[in-house]
Parts: structure tokens; sequence; C-alpha cells
């Protein structure tokens, strides 16, 4: 063993000393404010797995934190995992991973791609190119699209980028591959049936004991990402004078994108993916129309269950299931299913009275905070949580965020929709530090992509997020009902 590997398995070592000492002594510590002496063991145990989430893995310290929590006296370790793993979000998390999936082995995004590419309406303009590639980018995004689509996109604009003269690592090609990056794993972020805003949602319903409004979320959220997307354009169009002026597609290569067979399989996919975000908006918007009470009973549920087992009774001409339903099952992230698991059990046990850290909190906080106005208490979080993102684990940080501060929003005469909807996107928003999401590792980790245009790109995108948030915060107010 080299003296590199020896240091790095001490230091992991240490890690996992520093997290059972925090998570098993911290009880032995005087109890203050509030909190009870049980209260210090369930301490104990939240700091134990923060700790373990930002310096080991997201996993194994989760799955010990359902032992952890069953030892502190609150629970069971089976009472732990009961709550953690009967929860609705998390059943509802895993489901629409899965369908997540399953539209990519249809290949619905690659349809998507290939219809965009082949207008020729984008010949000769680079700059309307570039805008149609991030379209693509998020459309892609909505519709399921995920790495999947990343990685089409990437090889798109790279060939693209080598037919027109221009060499890998060249600023144009580098700012391509951030925004796809950036527009379809927000695309995805918005769309308030998939997994993200169900997990965070998560938060936020067991916190506040309210809905998430569909409709408007998804409305203000293609707003958002239309919006930044647009303004990260004309910034680096017009004051970074990036060079696009030989960056165009030709006839010939709109003709091959125009040659690329989108089978029936695929078709049917669009057609239903579309009939899918009616069903579950429609009763959102038109609640009293016929129909939209069995509608909004299938619910995220029953829709994503009815689209699969559609491709999966459907078969090929080999006499195979057009999806394969366990393939699609691959696509759970179990690291994160974990985690959102023991945040259930955990979040109960430190809002709950004979504990009483959520009401230590809450009395030390409230004084200074109510001072700020809830305008600028959104705003200021917003700011602080989007730079805390790019440097913490995004899941983690609204895990313990969102359950605070909805309330107090709330209680300060806030609209805690509005909050959410700004603290969730900001913390979506974690690409400017290769620490800040796993979606970021990508473009880092990519060596054709300079690191210090990761950096340029992922700040901007922050920076403007905030912006754009800020200025959309009187429509949120106007839209989300409170």
């Amino acid at each position: 063993m080299s003296v590199a590997t020896a240091n790095k398995n001490r230091i992991a070592y240490l890690h996992v000393l520093v997290m059972f000492i925090l998570m098993f002594g911290t009880g032995y510590l005087p109890p203050f404010g509030q909190i009870s002496v049980l209260g210090m063991k369930v301490l104990g145990v939240f700091l134990g797995l923060l700790y373990g989430w930002i310096f080991i893995d997201l996993l194994w310290p989760s799955l010990f934190g359902f032992m952890a929590l069953g030892l502190s006296g609150y629970t069971t370790i089976t009472g732990a995992l009961a709550t953690g793993f009967g929860n609705a979000t998390l059943l509802l998390t895993l489901i629409v991973s899965v369908f997540a999936e399953g539209l990519n082995r249809i290949g619905v995004n690659r349809a998507i791609a290939y219809w965009l590419l082949s207008r020729k309406f984008f010949i000769g303009k680079p700059w309307f190119l570039i805008t149609g590639i991030c379209i693509a980018a998020i459309i892609m995004g909505v519709a399921g699209g995920g790495f999947a689509a990343i990685f089409l996109l990437w090889n798109v604009v790279i060939n693209m980028a080598e037919l027109n003269g221009y060499a890998k690592g060249h600023r144009l090609l580098n700012m391509l591959m951030a925004f796809i990056l950036y527009g379809v794993m927000t695309g995805g972020s918005i769309v308030p049936f998939q997994g993200g805003v169900i997990l965070y949602g998560g938060f936020f319903t067991q916190a506040m004991g309210l809905p998430l409004q569909s409709a408007p979320f998804f409305a203000l959220g293609l707003l958002y990402i239309f919006a930044t997307i647009l303004v990260m354009i004309l910034v680096t169009r017009f004051i970074f004078k990036i060079d696009a002026s030989y960056f165009t597609t030709t006839a010939e290569l709109c003709e091959e994108y125009a040659q690329k067979e989108v089978n029936q399989y695929q078709k049917v996919g669009l057609i239903l993916l579309v009939v899918y975000f009616a069903g579950l908006l429609l009763p959102e918007v038109f609640p009293q129309l016929p129909l939209m009470a069995f509608l909004k009973s299938l619910g995220v549920l029953g829709f994503s269950i009815l689209y699969m087992v559609v491709f999966v009774v459907w078969r090929t001409p080999e006499g195979k299931p057009v999806l394969n339903l366990l393939d699609a099952f691959h696509g759970i992230p179990w690291p994160v299913i974990i985690l959102l698991a023991v945040t259930f059990p955990l979040a109960a046990a430190m809002e709950s009275s004979e504990v009483g850290i959520m009401t230590t909190v809450n009395l030390a906080l409230t004084p200074i905070l109510s001072q700020l106005g809830v305008t600028a208490l959104i705003i200021i979080a917003t700011i602080t949580i989007g730079i805390l993102t790019q440097f913490l684990h995004n899941v983690v940080m609204g895990a313990l965020f969102i359950p605070f501060l909805a309330p107090l929003t709330a209680n300060l005469g806030g609209n805690p929709h509005t909050l959410f909807f700004m603290i969730y996107l900001v913390l979506c928003c974690a690409y400017a530090t290769p620490a800040g999401s796993m979606m970021a590792g990508l473009l880092f980790g990519n060596k054709d992509v300079p690191v210090k245009d990761s950096y340029l790109f992922g700040w901007l995108f922050l920076i403007v997020t905030i912006i754009i948030l800020i200025c959309l915060m009187p429509l949120c107010n106007l839209l989300f009902t409170f």
C-alpha cells in the first residue's frame, strides 16, 4: 500500500470516528435552551448524519442513521425504518425515478432532439441556433431526458463545432456544454411530477402540512429557466463577446437529423407524455370540470404507472415488451432515496415538543429574522443558501433549511410557497464548484472543458438565477395562494 493510500485511509477512518462521536457522544453533553436530555441524543444523530453526508457518503451514513435514531430512545430501529420507508413522498420518488428512466429507454428525448435540430430555420443564424439548442435542452429536461439528453446534445454540438472549425476547448463550445447541462437538469427540476420537486417538496409538506401548487409552480418554473437561459445567452454574446459567427448548421446536417428514424414507440411516447402532463395539470387549473376529480385521484403515481404499463404490455415484433420494467428500475438513485428516507423520522424527532430542538432554534432566531421583514428574509435566505450549496450537498441543505424557513416565513406573514420556490431553484443551481453537485462534476470532470470556464459559467448561472428569482417574487406571491 502506498503512503498516499495509507494517509487517505487514515483520513477516512478519522471521518467515521468523528461521525460516531457526534452521534453517540452529544447525548452526554448538558442540555441547553428548551432541548431535553432526549433532545441532546437526537441532536447528536442529526450532527453525526450531517457530518457523514458532507465528509463520507450519502448512502451508508443514512442507513446507519436509522439505527442511531432507534438507539436514541425517541423511537425503535424498526419504527424509524417504517416511518422513513412508509412515507408517501418516498414512494412517489421511487416511482417517478423509474418513470423517468422508462422515458429514456423508450427514446422520447432523442425524438425531441432530432426534430429540433432538423429545422432549416437555424441555417446561417448562429445565435438563433444556440438559443434553439438551449430550448431543446430545456424541453428534453422537462421530458425526463436526464443524463442521456445531456450526452446526446453534447455530442451534437461537438460534431457541429468541428464541422465549423471550432476546436475542443473553445469558449463557445464550453458555453454550450454548460448551458445544455443547466437546461436539461433544470428542465427536469421544474416539473412538479418529477423526482426533484417531490424530494424537496417532501421537506416542505412535512413542515407546513400543505401540498405544492403544481400549476403555478410549473408555469413559474418555465418562466424562470427560459428567462435565465436567455439572459445568460445575452451576457455571453454582448458582454463576454464570444465569437459564434461560424457556428451554424447546414442543409446537409438538417437533412441528416431529419432522416433520423423516430419509431412508432417514440411517437406514441410523445403523445402520451402530453396526455400525462395534461392529466396532472388540468385538475389544478379547472377543478370544476367533469372527470377532474378522477384525474386528480390518479395523481403522479397513477399516471406514471399507467404510462409505463402501456409500454410493458405493448410487444415488439420479436415478442419482447417495448419497455423492460426491470431495466427502468435501474434508474433509482438509491443514495438519495435512503437519505430522503432517514430525514422523515429525523425531522419528526427534531420537531417533537419533547425533544425541543426546533423550539430552541425558533426562539433564538425568530426575533432576529423577524426584524428583517419577510421580503428581506426570503432574499437573504436565497442568496445565502445559493452560495452555501456550491460547497455543501444541496439535498442536505434542503433538509436543513426548508423545514425551518417555511414555517418562519408563514409566521411572519409571508407566502411559504414563494420561499420554497426560490430556495428550491437556487438549491438546484449547484454548478459553480466541483463540490456543488454530482451534475457539476460532469462539467468540471470533462477533460475538454477548461476548469476556469466551468467556474465562469457556473457562477454566472447562480448570479443570474438569484436575480431572476428576486424579480419573480411579486409574481410568485400573486400566483401562489396562501
